[in-house]
């Protein structure tokens, strides 16, 4: 049985030829960003990744035999995004362009401002900081985000 980093490595190896070729900056966040901050997730079910619009267009095409047609999203009140599921051998990726929040009514633009550069396998990913991904969280606001503020807050006290 593959351990959760092993699961993000090889899902990130087998999705980095065509990760290389995007044009803009790109960005893992989610479970798969906080476990690579030091959080401990026992398990993660896809792998979610940032990009710019012109670049999910770009992942489209090349993902195109990979693309998750049956997939429901859920939340599409609060998050706005070009976005689309990709079956990997190990973990799903969702790749969200331009993604916006909804707050009170107004779509905001998630921008990420604060990053750092992380070993996976045999390469480096661009992952929010620590404490960037619990804005991030923040900014997002369901339940589910306020746990995993929580497990930030238990690993940012020790």
């Amino acid at each position: 049985m593959m351990t959760v980093e092993e699961k993000i490595s090889y899902t990130l190896e087998e999705s980095f030829s065509s990760l290389q070729l995007v044009r803009d900056n790109f960005c893992l966040i989610g479970s798969a960003a906080l476990f690579l901050s030091g959080i401990k997730i026992d398990e993660i079910y896809d792998i979610d990744i940032l990009v710019s619009n012109r670049d999910a267009d770009f992942l489209a095409v090349e993902w195109r035999n990979r693309l998750m047609t049956a997939h429901v999203t859920t939340n599409d009140e609060l998050f706005s995004s070009n976005f689309a599921r990709y079956k990997f051998s190990v973990l799903d990726i969702e790749i969200m362009g331009d993604l916006k929040v909804n707050k009170k009514g107004i779509w905001q633009q998630l921008e990420i401002t604060d990053k750092m550069s992380v070993p996976i396998g045999n390469f480096k990913i661009i992952i929010p900081t620590l404490e960037h991904q619990r804005s991030i969280l923040q900014f997002f606001g369901r339940e589910k985000d306020h746990q995993r503020i929580k497990l930030i807050d238990k690993h940012l006290l020790r």
